[in-house]
């Protein structure tokens, strides 16, 4: 036997272990995947908490982010960010409800425009009663020192929220 049909007998032989182990593993797989959605079921059927959650105590690790001023890129508040909260701090900067456009477009257009989309969706019985959105605004010494947004719902709603407070606080910097 040549060199070459020794190489030749020696792939084949590794082709044929090759597909062997491959099948082996996509049966694993495939039993893998059977016992997660078996697990995931039974977590689904005792509780709403994520498995995640469960483990960590129940007890949720808020997720932070800088806001930036869109010139200069200075931070200008932090938000903390739960799955249902929203908290915006302002950071080194004194800002005044009073000043424009905080009341005017960021409580009256912006937030309170997705305040009346979620009544409506509650007096249609597509959302549950409190789960709208809701917000406060804490100050002292008429500066603004918390803007607290709850049940902002998804994603989107939640970067519309921030890059709207953003650019708000970053316009209020400038008067």
């Amino acid at each position: 036997m040549s060199s070459s049909d020794a190489d030749v007998k020696k792939a084949a032989e590794l082709k044929l272990w090759l597909e062997g182990r491959i099948a082996q593993l996509q049966e694993e797989i495939e039993r893998l995947k059977e016992t997660l959605g078996y697990v995931d079921s039974t977590l689904r059927a005792t509780t709403f908490k994520p498995a995640i959650e469960m483990l960590a105590g129940s007890k949720e690790i808020p997720e932070t982010r800088e806001l930036k001023r869109d010139k200069g890129g200075e931070v200008i508040a932090v938000a903390t960010i739960t799955s249902d909260a929203v908290s915006v701090e302002p950071s080194g900067v004194v800002l005044k409800a009073t000043t424009p456009p905080f009341k005017s477009f960021l409580l009256g257009k912006i937030l309170d425009g997705m305040k009346a989309k979620d009544e409506e969706l509650v007096r249609g019985g597509k959302l549950a009663k409190g789960a709208g959105l809701k917000f406060d605004v804490e100050e002292a010494n008429e500066a603004i020192t918390k803007l607290i947004v709850e049940n902002y719902r998804d994603k989107a709603r939640l970067n519309e929220i921030l890059n709207t407070v953003a650019w708000t606080f970053s316009r209020m910097l400038e008067k």
